[in-house]
């Protein structure tokens, strides 16, 4: 199994070489294969327009072709759909979500497209690239099997979450920085799909739980997360919430980072960075760096490496170049 950026980068690579590969990205219901899909549009420089989805578990053979119509000959003419029509010029992403959620006679319709680069009447763009996401069958998720033919016209890859890659995506994202560093700290939190429950954690239903209001009655709010993830991940997460809401001011620890008392809890600590981090500034750091210092590695690993993603001017001073000469062996 592959992480997010191996899985992007390959792809990226492959597509700047050519376009007649059609990548299949398989892994568990809700892990971040749509996001994956999006991610390579933008890293190929496409514009949001001009990445497509196309949900094949919704769609009939038909929607393909688009509609008959007489003509003045006698015969008939397909005359198709806007979304399909649109791809036979310009430069486009298609992705084809739900891919193993597509009927038998929607795979094979499929294959056309795949392998030929046509459907009905339009001929694809020599600039548009396409790739397809599915679920697993061993999820039990309402997946099926990929048929054979259609099998042959793609290239598997198997996705895995991987918290290092989706807590890239959630700087990025705006995610709750609480929500980050709690799944951080219970990263076998991020994904444990089970589909005999209805909500389980899974990275998507994450994004929903960390945007529940935090004004909420804590009862209310319990209910909202748990609906999301399920009641035991939500009580969890909650518990974290409290670790985090009652840290000190982060103004007041940057005031005296040389004296301010590193917490020996792993939780506390975690939230610790994750607030630091999302308070960095150019101006701060220096002092940023005083506290840094004091902390065990991988926890100064991780300030540093959250706080130049937020906030990427501090890599323009002093300090951090001399964060950097120390910590050589750092990737960042």
């Amino acid at each position: 199994m592959s992480s997010f950026k191996s899985i992007k980068n390959q792809i990226v690579a492959q597509f700047a070489q050519d376009n007649r590969t059609v990548p299949y990205i398989e892994g568990a219901p809700g892990g971040g294969k749509s996001a994956l899909g999006r991610a390579i549009g933008i890293a190929m420089g496409l514009a949001p327009e001009n990445i497509h989805q196309f949900y094949a578990s919704l769609r009939e053979p038909v929607d393909l072709l688009g509609i008959p119509k007489a003509m003045d000959d006698g015969t008939n003419r397909w005359f198709p759909p806007a979304e399909i029509a649109h791809l036979s010029h310009g430069r486009h992403l298609l992705i084809i979500e739900e891919l193993s959620d597509a009927t038998t006679p929607m795979q094979n319709a499929l294959c056309g497209m795949l392998h030929d680069r046509r459907v009905g009447t339009v001929t694809l763009s020599p600039d548009c690239y396409i790739v397809a996401t599915g679920n697993r069958t061993k999820d039990k998720s309402g997946a099926n099997r990929i048929v054979s033919k259609l099998g042959g016209r793609v290239r598997r890859y198997e996705f895995a979450e991987n918290i290092d890659d989706w807590s890239d995506w959630a700087l990025d994202a705006g995610i709750d920085p609480v929500g980050i560093q709690f799944l951080r700290f219970r990263p076998a939190l991020l994904s444990d799909f089970n589909p005999d429950k209805f909500s389980s954690p899974t990275p998507r239903t994450w994004e929903k739980a960390f945007s529940v209001p935090t004004s909420l009655p804590a009862n209310q709010y319990l209910e909202s997360v748990a609906g999301d993830v399920g009641e035991a991940a939500a009580t969890e997460y909650i518990a974290f919430r409290r670790i985090a809401d009652a840290l000190p001011n982060i103004e007041d620890v940057l005031m005296n980072p040389a004296t301010f008392q590193i917490p020996s809890d792993p939780a506390v600590r975690y939230a610790l960075c994750g607030a630091v981090a999302h308070r960095t500034t150019k101006d701060n750091f220096d002092r940023v760096y005083q506290l840094v210092e004091r902390m065990d590695p991988e926890f100064g690993v991780m300030i540093i490496n959250d706080a130049q993603k937020l906030c990427p001017a501090i890599k323009q001073t002093k300090t951090f170049t001399k964060w950097c000469v120390a910590n050589a062996s750092v990737m960042l």
